[in-house]
């Protein structure tokens, strides 16, 4: 049998390059929603008990906590634009249906007084596998560059627990 019929009954939620494509899936759906500034689209990006970490502002658990954080941290922004600059994800193979990832982002946009914004970070994920697809565990963002009109700060590269894959996550 040729690899390609084996393939064609692997179940796809053990497919490595499957579980890669549909995890990144949705950090681009986060993406687009953050862009789109849909509060609750971002919540359903996570599991029901999920953890967002914004280092420094705050850590919602939950989807509603989330939802709530996030239309409290957009309230005076008129436009805002979230890119993703590169990411990784790494396939927990000993555990089925779970994964981690790290991903460097920028976001730029106005603020409603007319203030312009610039912010660039990593985030370093863990996302599980439930009965709708793949959603965040949790999401854990640190701040690496900052401009708020004329204020300009700068972090290094958070130090976190390694995960094994040279990911590092939350946990």
């Amino acid at each position: 049998m040729s690899s390609a019929t084996a393939d064609r009954g692997r179940d796809p939620a053990s497919d490595p390059v499957a579980t890669e494509l549909a995890v990144r899936d949705l950090v681009h759906r986060y993406a687009d929603a953050v862009c789109r500034m849909d509060v609750d689209a971002v919540a359903a990006c996570f599991v029901d008990d999920g953890v967002w970490t914004v280092t420094g502002y705050g850590e919602p658990r939950g989807r509603a906590e989330i939802a709530a954080f996030l239309r409290g941290l957009l309230g005076g922004w008129s436009v805002i634009v979230h890119a993703l600059l590169s990411g990784r994800v790494a396939v927990d193979d000993p555990e089925p249906g779970r994964a981690t990832g790290r991903w460097y982002i920028s976001e730029f946009g106005l603020r409603a007084d007319g203030t312009e914004v610039r912010f660039a970070g990593v985030y370093h994920d863990v996302y599980v596998r439930d009965g709708d697809g793949w959603r965040f565990r949790s999401r854990r963002y640190d701040s690496m560059f900052r401009a708020v009109g004329t204020e300009v700060a700068g972090s290094p590269f958070p130090v976190l627990p390694d995960d094994g894959e040279g990911l590092t996550g939350p946990g």
